[in-house]
């Protein structure tokens, strides 16, 4: 019979642990950004009305009709934010790299 606290001391041998630190976020962080980097916009987001050139029109016709700049949407600022995030692909090349190699250096 165990003393009372000793299982959350014990462990099995070869376990991984799930830990979140700094390096996890970093890696969450790249995988998110390469995911956002390689959508296509004519391709996926057309679809949905998410490409710099929709929101681009729906922004002139309404400044037409009501004379006044619209406020910035939610689907505008997406569309602003994924487009940005088409320019990161050649810095997100490095940094996979180096993630690769510290993965295969340290595990």
């Amino acid at each position: 019979h165990l003393p009372i606290g000793t299982l959350d001391r014990i462990k099995p041998r070869g376990a991984a642990t799930m830990t979140l630190s700094l390096w996890t976020l970093l890696q969450a962080t790249l995988l998110f950004s390469n995911a956002f980097a390689i959508l296509n916009e004519e391709r996926f987001l057309k679809k949905y009305g998410i490409t710099m050139s929709a929101v681009a029109s729906a922004a002139s016709s309404d400044f037409y009709t009501t004379g006044r700049e619209s406020q910035s949407t939610i689907k505008a600022q997406v569309a602003g934010f994924l487009h940005a995030c088409s320019y990161l692909r050649v810095p997100l090349i490095f940094a996979n790299a180096l993630v690769i190699v510290v993965k295969a250096l340290f595990g």
